[in-house]
């Protein structure tokens, strides 16, 4: 919900602390295809030689077709996750025959081939910029919120929304009940400076309105 990133150091040093044996699997469901391109410092990657494998969801960030997912492992601990052979197949079924569509994965390889390493990079950044941008605005109108650095996610209080602008910006809420008390802004391609600069605008409006009420 809120695009939060945990640090596997927290985790490491005490698995260590207590002489564990462990394995340590990141799970990059969303984040996976940005914070990697964003924060070019962070440690949360195979140079962790701690981190034992990592998983993303190429139907999130990467825009591929639903179900569509990357895993990686080092090596030797693929056989961990594979699946138990089916007795009509000859030897493991590592391939992408049978039952499963191959689709997907022509999908995520043309994406991932058609932006490059620095086109993708360029967009990551220019949604950092828009990101910021919209944090900047809530922090002048004194709304708050939460953003996780090198995220494109905001995820504001939700006493600073009302209804009308849940429908009109579609946005998401933590909850889906009257107990409810964040709302989340996604950054993607088609949300651009225009269109959160018309949020804004409205939201100032909203907060106005309120304060006005009050005072009366």
């Amino acid at each position: 919900m809120f695009g939060a990133v945990d640090n596997p150091e927290d985790y490491i040093q005490i698995l260590e602390k207590n002489h564990l044996n462990y394995k340590i699997h990141i799970d990059a469901a969303y984040g996976g295809f940005v914070y990697p391109f964003s924060n070019k410092a962070s440690a949360i990657n195979f140079e962790n030689q701690k981190i034992s494998s990592i998983t993303i969801d190429a139907h999130k960030m990467l825009q591929a077709p639903y179900g569509t997912g990357v895993f990686i492992c080092r090596e030797g601990l693929i056989e961990n996750v594979l699946t138990k052979e089916a007795e009509y197949v000859e030897g493991m079924d590592l391939t992408l025959c049978g039952s499963r569509s191959g689709a997907n994965a022509v999908a995520v390889w043309m994406i991932l081939f058609t932006y490059g390493p620095f086109g993708w990079c360029e967009k990551i950044r220019i949604l950092q910029i828009r990101t910021e941008w919209l944090c900047e605005q809530l922090e002048a109108l004194n709304v708050n919120y939460f953003r996780e650095p090198f995220m494109n996610i905001v995820t504001i209080e939700a006493q600073n929304i009302n209804q009308e602008l849940v429908k009109k910006f579609d946005l998401v809420p933590q909850k889906h009940d009257e107990n409810n008390q964040w709302y989340k802004i996604v950054i993607m391609d088609h949300v651009e400076i225009d269109h959160l600069m018309t949020f804004i605008t409205d939201l100032k409006a909203t907060i106005q309105k309120n304060i006005e009420t009050i005072e009366v």
